[in-house]
């Protein structure tokens, strides 16, 4: 887990030795590490999707998919920041992220439930970083919990697909 004592303080509204700012700058750390431990672990599954693609070209979209979510899920959450997220980790985080490379000839090897996971943990991912525009304490858990459940409906979807994937019509 990740020490909430290292991620940057919300601004003081003035008095730097007031305990209740202390206590709710805990607070925020603790929810920060959270949401981190959460982009970690589904960026870990994103990643396992992406080594066992036989398309290069797959692979490579969904480790970026995978670096997105735990940058998005971690350090780009910043207390007083803007909540925006670059374009290029905008694109990563896209839905289209389960279909892989646009250069294919066919889709990603994934299950339904794996590509339906998969999005999920992206639009969770990118609106992470919003959460701080207003209701951090109340809407980041959410999303770090849905996060986590997304994850775990994705790894049981792999077992339940019993190895039958889904391709395309043009594979």
């Amino acid at each position: 887990m990740t020490d909430p004592t290292t991620f940057p303080r919300v601004e003081d509204s003035g008095d730097s030795g007031d305990q209740e700012q202390r206590e709710r700058q805990h607070a925020v750390n603790v929810l920060l590490a959270e949401a981190g431990g959460a982009g970690r672990v589904a960026a870990g599954w994103v990643r396992e999707l992406a080594a066992r693609q036989v398309e290069e070209r797959h692979r490579r979209v969904l480790e970026r998919a995978a670096d997105a979510v735990e940058r998005a899920a971690g350090r780009e959450i910043i207390p007083a920041g803007e909540g925006q997220l670059d374009e290029e980790l905008a694109y990563d985080l896209a839905a289209s992220a389960v279909t892989g490379s646009p250069y294919a000839q066919a889709l990603p090897e994934l299950a339904m439930g794996e590509r339906i996971a998969l999005v999920a943990v992206c639009a969770l991912a990118a609106a992470m970083p919003h959460t701080v525009l207003g209701a951090l304490e109340r809407k980041l858990p959410t999303l770090a919990a849905t996060m986590d459940a997304a994850v775990k409906a994705g790894r049981a979807a792999r077992g339940a697909a019993s190895g039958v994937r889904f391709r395309s019509v043009m594979s």
